[in-house]
C-alpha cells in the first residue's frame, strides 16, 4: 500500500517511503543514498564552500544589480523628460514608478510560488531575467501613460521572480550559519546598482540624439545588458547542488552532504498543501511579514523618488542623480556589517534589524523637522535614513533559516515579498505632489515605520526563544529521538520538533 505522504508527513521515516511516492521527498534523499560520501572533513568544506562561492555568488550578486537597476530606470530618467514626453499630470507618476510595479509584483506572488516548486529553478531565473530585459527595453517606445502603465505592470510581474528564487537557492547550497553572510553578499546588487545606476545614468544623460530621447536611452541600454547577461545565465545557473556543471558528480554529493545539518531541504517538485497551510497559520511567519513591510516603505520612497527628494533639496538634475550614488555606498557598507556580525556573533540577528532601525528613525525625524534651508543638514539625513537596508538581508536570512520543507518556504518567501509589495506599493503614494519638495507625510510615515519595526522584531526575538525552550523541554519530557537519514524528506520545521531549532 502507497503511502500518502502529505498526509501524514509528520510520521515520515528513511524506512516508511521504501515502499512508498519518491516523488513527494526531497531530490536530495535518492542522490545522497547513493553516493554516501559521509560527513565532510574540515578540508573538503572548505574547498566547496569556495567552489560555491567563486561559481555561485557572482551570479546572483550581477542578477539582483541588475534586477535594481531596471526596475530604477525610470527614477534615473524622470529629470529628462520622461513625464513631459508621457504627458504625466499629478500623481501618475507615483503609480508609474512604484505602484503599478509593485502591484504587478504582489498578485504575481502566489503564482511564483508554484512555480519555483514545478520548474528547475535555474533555469526558471534565466528565463525570467531575459524577458524583463526585453520589456524594459520597450519603455522607450512608451509616450502615454496607459502604454507606461502596462509596460510597469509586465515588468513588475517577470522581476517579481527573483527575490523568492533567491531565497531558495540560499538554502540549497548554504549552511544555516553561512546564509546571512551570503544573503548580505547577493543583497549587495541593490548597492551596486545604486551606485552603477548614478554612475551611468550620469553618462547616459549626456548623449545627444535628435531621434531618441534622452530619457529613452537608459532603457535601451539598461535592457539589452540584461537579456545579455540573462543568455548567459541560463547556461550557467544550475538548478540544485545536483545539476552544478561546475562540480564534478563527487563534489555535487560533498555539496549535498554540507547542507544535511539545515534539515530545510534541497530540490522537491511536488506542492504539498499541508506545508501551505501550516506557513499560513505560522507566528514567526507573519511577525516577519509584518517587519519586512514595515521596513519597505520607507525603502519604496527612496527607490521611486530618490532623485526627486534630492533635486527638492535644491540640487541641480544632473547632480541629483550623481548624488545617489552615496545611498548605495552607505547601504553596502551596513549590509556587510551586518553579514560580518552574524558570522561573529550567533543568533544576533533579531537585534541586527533592531539596532539599524535607530538612526533611520533619527534620520527620518531629522528629514521632517530640519528647515529646507538647510541643504547639506537634510542630504546628510536623507544618506542616514539608508541604514535601514540591513533589514532585508536579515528577514530574508531568517526565512531562509527557520522554515523547512520546499513548499513552505516557498510559501514564506511569497509571503514576504506581499508584504514586500504592499509597501512600496503605498510608499510613493506618500509622496504627495502638493507638499513637494519636503513631502513631510512621507518622512512621517517613514519615522513611524521604523519605530513598529523595532516593535516587531524584539517581539519576534522572543517568540523565538519561547519556542525554542518548548521544544527543549518536549524533548526532555519525551526522551531525545533521533531519527537518522530523515535530513532530505522534505520535513517542516514544525514536524521536527525533536530536532529543529530556530535561529535569532
Amino acid at each position: 500500500m502507497e503511502l500518502n505522504m502529505e498526509k501524514h508527513a509528520d510520521k515520515t521515516t528513511a524506512a516508511s517511503i521504501r515502499e512508498g511516492n519518491h516523488d513527494d521527498v526531497d531530490k536530495a534523499y535518492e542522490f545522497a543514498k547513493q553516493h554516501a560520501v559521509g560527513p565532510l572533513g574540515d578540508d573538503d568544506n572548505k574547498r566547496i564552500l569556495r567552489k560555491i562561492d567563486r561559481n555561485l555568488l557572482p551570479l546572483m550578486i550581477i542578477t539582483y544589480t541588475l534586477n535594481f537597476m531596471d526596475k530604477n530606470a525610470l527614477s534615473y530618467s524622470v529629470n529628462f523628460g520622461l513625464t513631459t514626453d508621457n504627458h504625466l499630470v499629478g500623481n501618475q507618476y507615483s503609480w508609474a514608478s512604484g505602484s503599478i510595479f509593485y502591484l504587478a509584483y504582489m498578485v504575481s506572488q502566489p503564482v511564483v510560488a508554484r512555480l519555483i516548486v514545478r520548474f528547475p529553478i535555474g533555469r526558471f531565473v534565466a528565463t525570467a531575467t531575459m524577458l524583463w530585459g526585453a520589456v524594459l527595453m520597450t519603455t522607450a517606445a512608451s509616450r502615454s501613460f496607459a502604454s507606461l502603465m502596462t509596460i510597469r505592470a509586465i515588468l513588475g510581474c517577470l522581476e517579481s521572480c527573483i527575490n523568492p528564487a533567491f531565497i531558495i537557492i540560499s538554502a540549497q547550497w548554504w549552511t544555516r550559519a553561512e546564509q546571512p553572510l551570503r544573503i548580505s553578499y547577493w543583497y549587495l546588487g541593490n548597492s551596486i546598482g545604486q551606485v552603477c545606476g548614478g554612475l551611468l545614468g550620469y553618462g547616459i544623460a549626456h548623449i545627444t540624439n535628435p531621434t531618441v530621447p534622452n530619457w529613452a536611452w537608459f532603457f535601451l541600454i539598461f535592457g539589452a545588458i540584461t537579456i545579455l547577461y540573462g543568455s548567459f545565465l541560463f547556461y550557467y545557473l544550475p538548478d540544485s547542488p545536483l545539476n552544478a556543471r561546475w562540480l564534478s558528480e563527487y563534489d555535487r554529493a560533498l555539496a549535498i552532504e554540507r547542507v544535511r545539518e539545515n534539515r530545510t531541504g534541497v530540490e522537491n517538485h511536488v506542492w504539498k498543501w499541508s506545508q501551505f497551510k501550516e506557513c499560513v497559520l505560522d507566528v514567526q511567519c507573519w511577525l516577519l511579514v509584518a517587519t519586512f513591510f514595515l521596513d519597505d516603505i520607507p525603502a519604496g520612497g527612496v527607490g521611486s523618488f530618490g532623485s526627486v527628494v534630492i533635486n527638492g533639496f535644491g540640487y541641480g538634475a544632473l547632480y541629483s542623480t550623481l548624488l545617489l550614488v552615496p545611498l548605495g555606498v552607505i547601504q553596502a557598507i551596513c549590509i556587510l556589517f551586518g553579514g560580518f556580525m552574524t558570522r561573529r556573533f550567533e543568533n544576533i540577528r533579531t537585534w541586527l534589524i533592531a539596532g539599524c532601525q535607530v538612526p533611520a528613525l533619527i534620520g527620518a525625524v531629522l528629514l521632517y523637522t530640519l528647515p529646507r534651508e538647510n541643504q547639506r543638514g537634510l542630504l546628510g539625513s536623507y544618506y542616514v535614513v539608508q541604514t535601514h537596508g540591513i533589514v532585508g538581508t536579515l528577514t530574508m536570512s531568517l526565512v531562509s533559516s527557520n522554515f523547512a520543507g520546499y513548499t513552505k518556504k516557498a510559501t514564506a518567501s511569497a509571503m514576504m515579498y506581499v508584504a514586500f509589495c504592499v509597501g512600496q506599493v503605498a510608499a510613493p503614494q506618500l509622496f504627495i505632489p502638493s507638499e513637494a519638495p519636503a513631502y513631510k507625510t512621507a518622512f512621517l510615515a517613514a519615522f513611524i515605520c521604523f519605530a513598529l519595526c523595532i516593535i516587531f522584531t524584539v517581539v519576534l526575538r522572543f517568540y523565538l526563544i519561547w519556542e525554542n525552550k518548548r521544544r527543549d523541554n518536549l524533548a526532555l519530557a519525551e526522551g531525545e529521538l533521533h531519527v537518522s537519514d530523515n535530513e532530505f524528506l522534505d520535513l517542516t520545521d514544525k514536524q521536527q520538533k525533536a530536532v529543529f531549532r530556530y535561529v535569532l
